[in-house]
């Protein structure tokens, strides 16, 4: 028996990275598992790698339309969910003074308007379950300071605070709301949005900072992130955890593992 039978789980930013990892587990662990993703064809690929009980929609979380849209068809397919896991992130390199208007849309919008938005729509059909849990993807980036990465932590900083506020609105619904600090993670795309000038720009000063070392580390193994993510869903009805940290713990630099 798995220790996700019967559960209905969304995933967002399930087609690559930590999002496909975690997808994967709780295919493995018995869920039924709706991705949601942007492009349509690397989902459609992800998806069909897992097997029948993984669900691809094609969802831009930056678009309430889109947001409705794919949680309208979950409600049609399935009836109600018992978790939403809000794991995509992206990031930008820019000094605040240097940001263009894309720059702060596109990290504000997928980092923290994409988690409201998707909580908005996920919150009656956890109602519909008799409860369930929100788990959303922060960084341990806003408890220190990465140069150039201002817009990436303040839209996490903001997610941090999301959660804690929708702990207390969403208990009266026993949906538990728990934020999940993670580390840096290798395999994933999360450079994909960086520029080589910016990487040139800013790796100095991340090295001089010392960043990549006392806090990043050598990137850990997306797998590692979704067994952290399936202790945090299997704990007892009567038991929640409100932020998990998981972070590297081995020696090195977080450029040793190409996690940029």
């Amino acid at each position: 028996m798995g220790q996700l039978n019967d559960k209905v789980i969304v995933v967002v930013g399930g087609s690559a990275g930590m999002g496909l990892a975690v997808a994967k587990r709780c295919v493995e662990e018995g869920a039924t598992v709706v991705m949601l993703a942007r492009g349509k064809e690397r989902l459609a690929e992800a998806a069909s790698s897992l097997g029948r009980t993984a669900v691809p929609i094609v969802c831009d979380i930056a678009s309430a339309d889109s947001v409705r849209a794919a949680f309208l068809e979950i409600d049609q397919q399935f009836g109600k969910i018992d978790a939403l896991l809000n794991v995509a992130g992206v990031g930008r390199i820019a000094k605040i003074a240097d940001a263009t208007d894309d720059d702060i849309d596109f990290v504000l919008d997928i980092n923290l308007r994409g988690p409201i938005l998707t909580t908005r729509s996920a919150v009656p059909l956890l109602r519909k379950a008799g409860g369930g849990d929100i788990v959303n993807v922060s960084s341990e980036i806003t408890g220190d300071y990465m140069p150039f990465m201002v817009l990436y932590g303040t839209s996490k900083g903001g997610l941090d605070t999301f959660s804690r506020m929708l702990n207390h609105e969403l208990r009266a619904d026993r949906i538990r709301v728990s934020n999940y600090v993670a580390g840096s993670i290798g395999g994933t795309d999360f450079g994909v949005n960086f520029t080589p000038d910016g990487v040139e720009a800013a790796l100095p000063e991340w090295m001089e900072s010392g960043y990549m070392t006392r806090v990043a580390g050598p990137g850990m193994d997306p797998e590692w992130m979704a067994d952290a993510m399936v202790f945090v869903l299997t704990r007892p009805k009567g038991q929640m955890i409100d932020v998990v940290n998981v972070r590297s713990f081995a020696p090195g630099s977080a450029l040793d593992a190409g996690v940029l």
